[in-house]
């Protein structure tokens, strides 16, 4: 037999092969029913067992010491996990994340929280998992760690996790407007409207410990310099403001910049800061007037 006779048979037994697979694998396909799943809705129900076992053994590992055996949180360390606006999409939409629920899941493990989303309420930092971030998981069990949460999807209670109560600064939202004054501004009452520093806003003692403060609690959001560049920023919507702005900073008053370190800005990535006390907001406030020279 020729060369080109022996390419010819294998080519035939070839195409021959990839026919035959084609019939078994569609088969495969079309003969599943809900009572007689076909071959491969069986792989894949088992791959995603397997999933869910593997992030079990990882959640076990690494999460119960903070959000609780069953993913009921422990108190004043970390919040819920097997709560309804965790995966509803809910907690996700509150933080303006605009992929699905499932990338909402994942970021928040491979990225982790840079600063804690309610500091005034739990102690723990979330940090990051993923290896690209300095964590210590692959891709693949980070979406089996997600795959093991979102299967307590279907029981998830519904869980107040971050103790949310009207702030009493807050007026109704039939507010007037007033010119030259951020819309979070509009309307301040007590125990807010008119605080006045008790610092000098030139004094370098309070100057510093300000920064440090600063760079420890606020660096991560709007950046080392008040920019709102900062590592957390990315994934961030609406953007963290820029505190160098002055334009910016003319429109929020020394009493609503105490509020707004306060009590944080609903709708946005800024948490209540309040549980460091006064003294510490005042401090901090200082320091970030500084950035843009507005008094």
């Amino acid at each position: 037999m020729s060369t080109r006779q022996k390419l010819l048979v294998a080519l035939i037994f070839f195409v021959l092969l990839c026919v035959v697979s084609g019939i078994v694998a569609l088969s495969d396909w079309m003969m599943g029913t809900p009572d007689n799943p076909s071959a491969r809705e069986q792989r894949a129900r088992v791959y995603a067992g397997r999933a869910i076992e593997t992030g079990a053994e990882l959640y076990g590992r690494l999460c119960v010491s903070c959000h609780g055996a069953r993913g009921e949180g422990v108190a004043s360390v970390a919040p819920a996990l097997r709560r309804q606006d965790l995966f509803d999409g809910r907690r996700a939409r509150e933080l303006r994340w605009t992929e699905s629920n499932e990338a909402f899941l994942q970021n928040t493990l491979r990225a982790g929280r840079p600063i804690p989303s309610r500091a005034d309420v739990y102690s723990a930092r979330m940090p990051a998992w993923d290896q690209e971030f300095g964590g210590t998981l692959s891709a693949s069990q980070i979406e089996a760690l997600v795959a093991f949460l979102t299967n307590w999807r279907a029981d998830a209670p519904e869980v107040n996790a971050w103790g949310i109560v009207p702030a009493p600064a807050r007026t109704p939202a039939t507010t007037a407007p007033q010119a030259g004054v951020a819309r979070v501004c509009w309307g301040l009452s007590a125990p807010y409207a008119g605080k006045q520093s008790p610092y000098r806003l030139d004094d370098k003692t309070i100057l510093a410990q300000g920064k440090q403060i600063y760079d420890d609690k606020c660096a991560a959001c709007h950046g080392a310099t008040g920019k709102g560049d900062g590592p957390a920023a990315a994934a961030l919507n609406p953007k963290p403001a820029n505190l160098t702005d002055k334009n910016f900073m003319r429109t929020l008053p020394i009493d609503c910049h105490f509020f707004v370190i306060a009590e944080g800005v609903r709708g946005t990535a800024m948490p209540p800061w309040k549980s460091l006390g006064e003294e510490a907001v005042w401090k901090v406030l200082v320091y970030t007037r500084s950035l843009s020279g507005v008094p």
